[in-house]
């Protein structure tokens, strides 16, 4: 698959008024190779913006290949040298920036051993926010951070916290805080919850730029890069289109966000003059039964789930498919709903990208680029 027609489809989701309407700026994005990072530069340079892209190894040409070759990269898209757990890496690639949009972060929720969580996970994403910041601080021309954190960062499981006593609908908002997540039991949503209050700590210590949080539910959908490593690419490589989920299905949550979508926010929360505090990407709450529905709607070819398998087999088998129990069991049952009343309010996105859309691209994506064979 080309890398043309990559951009193509990472590109669905059109500029907005305010997007094009912005004076073309600076921006500093980390972790370029990541998973949202790719449709967020893609869109940055979209919207005439010039990126300072950060990696740990910007020599490796092979695996840049593709952000380089979007459009406008030639001339308005610069990598640099930066890794998140030494101090002062970030300062060159920061330089005459406008905006930082931090997207750098260890992402895993199953791959962390016990004990690992905290220096694999925890202490990386706490350096990250610390030097990243640390480079803020220390370089006048930046006025505002948007920066990555998650839905996890708010709850790990639908009863984080109890239900309404009038009956309606449980959903959290950007006034929850995960408070059940450990070292120990889900490193990776302690992490985005420590690193992300350590954010507003640092922001609040200072008055000369603002921070702006986009915490994205579990973010599916068309790439730029081929992002092997993602764990949303994973999921969809090694469980679901093998058929995994055939013929029964565990009834695990699934909140659900385009990609795309994700990297609008990101887009928007930078250039919204009135943008403030956190804001939600969730499109949609669904589980995997569903999920297999869905695609067997799109690929004729590939078998639907027929039934809910049962706990403790999904408990038993969920390590060899790469899903530590541990997040067999916080992910049991319904997923958290969420309410995005504000994101869309402030923000200005007109709506969410249909679940059907996001599947059918990302498989379609994964299969031009040689990751999974068409059925």
């Amino acid at each position: 698959m080309a890398a043309s027609d990559s951009a193509a489809v990472v590109s669905r989701v059109p500029l907005l008024s305010i997007e094009v309407e912005h004076p073309a700026s600076t921006v500093l994005v980390t972790g370029c190779t990541g998973y949202i990072a790719g449709p967020t530069i893609e869109r940055l340079l979209r919207a005439g913006h010039t990126v300072h892209a950060t990696c740990r190894d910007p020599d490796n040409k092979q695996l840049l290949a593709r952000l380089a070759a979007l459009p406008g990269a030639d001339q308005r898209l610069k990598f640099f040298t930066a890794d998140l757990t030494h101090a002062g890496s970030f300062d060159e690639a920061m330089k005459g920036c406008d905006y930082v949009i931090h997207m750098a972060a260890p992402v895993t929720l199953s791959k962390v051993k016990p004990g690992e969580g905290k220096p694999k996970l925890i202490d990386p994403m706490m350096a990250g926010v610390d030097n990243v910041l640390g480079a803020v601080n220390r370089t006048p021309s930046v006025k505002r951070v948007v920066m990555t954190s998650s839905i996890s960062a708010m709850c790990t499981t639908a009863g984080d916290k109890p239900k309404p006593a009038d009956g309606g609908a449980l959903l959290y908002t950007e006034d929850d805080w995960n408070s059940t997540a450990t070292e120990s039991f889900l490193p990776y949503a302690r992490g985005k919850t420590l690193s992300e209050k350590r954010a507003w700590e640092l922001a609040g210590q200072q008055s000369r730029w603002d921070l702006v949080t986009v915490c994205p539910s579990i973010v599916m959908g068309p790439t730029v890069l081929t992002c092997d490593s993602s764990e949303s690419v994973g999921s969809v490589r090694d469980i679901l289109w093998p058929g995994l989920m055939w013929p029964a299905a565990g009834d695990i949550g699934v909140a659900l966000v385009d990609v795309r979508d994700v990297a609008a926010l990101h887009s928007l929360a930078m250039v919204t003059p009135k943008a403030k505090g956190r804001y939600i990407a969730h499109a949609k709450s669904t589980n995997f039964f569903n999920v297999t529905h869905v695609v067997a709607s799109v690929f004729p070819k590939f078998w639907a789930a027929r039934c809910l398998a049962p706990y403790w087999l999904v408990w038993l088998v969920g390590p060899m498919l790469g899903m530590g129990r541990e997040v067999v069991r916080a992910l049991w049952g319904p997923a958290p709903d969420f309410d995005t009343r504000r994101t869309l309010s402030d923000l200005g996105l007109p709506g969410w990208l249909p679940e059907v859309d996001t599947w059918r691209d990302m498989i379609q994506d994964m299969a031009d680029k040689g990751q999974i064979k068409m059925k």
